[in-house]
C-alpha cells in the first residue's frame, strides 16, 4: 500500500510503509525522568515554572476542545532550552508501564489510575476538568521531584479512597498557596474545579512571588509524610476514615483492577 502525505513531518519510511511523525528533537527528555535525576538541582522556582509552562499549554488544549485524558510529568518533554512541551509520549506506556492499569470491563485498556478524577474512576469518562484533576497531581510530582502518587493505596482501592476525602499530602517544600491550588484541581465536584486559565494566573501569582526569593534547592526524591495523617482528608471524619481503611481490605466494587 503506497502512502501519500501531503501534511509536513508525516512520513511513510517506517516498516511494512507504515506512516510515522517526526517530531522535534526533545533533548532533555521527558519531565518525570529530568526532576528525578540526581545530576539535577532544580529549585522550587524551577519546579513551579515547569508547572506553569503546563498549565499554559493545556489551557491552550482546552480553548480548542482537545481532552488530553493523560496528563503526567512522564507525558511532558524538555527541549534544549527547558521549554515544556505537552504531548503523550507514546513509549509512556512501555517505560511506565506499571502506572496503567486495566479495567475490569477492558482488559486490553489500560489507564493510568492514578492521575484520574474520581468521575473518571466511576465512569471511565473524561473531559476538561478531569484534565484539571491530573494537572493537580503533575503539580505534586514536581514539587516530590517525580514521587508516585499514593505509593501504599492498592489500583483496585483508588476510587474509594478518594471518595472519603483522602488527596495526597503537601510536600515538604511545596508553598502553602501552590498546595491550596492542588486541592482546588482534586476537588469532587467537576463544575467547582478551576479553569486552566485561572490555573495559569494562579501559578503566575505564585511564582511571582518566588521571583527574587531565595529558595532552598530541592534534593528530594520523596514526599514527606510527617503528618498526623499520612493522607489529609477534605472531610471532618478523618478519624473514622482511618479506622475504617485499617479494618477492611480491597473494595470489590471497585471499578479497577490490576
Amino acid at each position: 500500500m503506497q502512502f501519500f502525505f501531503p501534511l509536513p513531518g508525516i512520513t511513510d519510511i517506517g516498516e511494512e510503509g507504515l506512516p510515522l511523525v517526526v517530531l522535534p528533537y526533545m533533548k532533555h527528555g521527558d519531565l518525570r525522568h529530568f526532576i528525578r535525576s540526581e545530576k539535577r538541582n532544580p529549585t522550587v522556582k524551577d519546579l513551579v515554572g515547569f508547572g506553569l509552562q503546563v498549565a499554559v499549554g493545556m489551557e491552550y488544549l482546552a480553548q480548542k476542545k482537545f481532552v488530553h485524558r493523560d496528563l503526567a510529568a512522564r507525558n511532558c518533554m524538555l527541549d534544549e532550552t527547558f521549554t515544556v512541551k505537552v504531548a503523550d509520549f507514546g513509549m509512556a506506556r512501555d517505560v511506565f508501564d506499571k502506572e496503567y492499569y486495566s479495567i475490569q470491563d477492558h482488559k486490553k485498556a489500560k489507564l493510568p489510575v492514578k492521575w484520574m478524577a474520581i468521575e473518571s474512576l466511576q465512569t471511565r469518562k473524561f473531559t476538561t476538568k478531569s484534565d484539571v484533576w491530573s494537572y493537580g497531581i503533575l503539580m505534586w510530582e514536581l514539587l516530590t521531584r517525580g514521587a508516585s502518587p499514593y505509593p501504599d493505596v492498592d489500583p483496585y482501592d483508588i476510587a474509594r479512597f478518594l471518595l472519603k476525602g483522602r488527596r495526597l499530602p503537601q510536600p515538604q517544600f511545596c508553598p502553602d498557596a501552590l498546595y491550596a491550588v492542588m486541592l482546588r484541581c482534586w476537588d469532587p465536584e467537576p463544575e467547582f474545579r478551576p479553569a486552566f486559565s485561572t490555573l495559569v494566573q494562579d501559578v503566575q501569582q505564585i511564582l511571582s512571588r518566588l521571583e527574587g526569593e531565595h529558595y532552598i534547592s530541592l534534593k528530594v526524591t520523596y514526599v514527606n509524610l510527617d503528618q498526623p495523617w499520612p493522607y489529609p482528608s477534605l472531610t471532618t471524619n478523618a478519624d473514622e476514615a482511618s479506622a475504617s481503611d485499617s479494618a477492611s481490605g480491597c473494595d470489590s466494587d471497585s471499578h479497577i483492577a490490576s
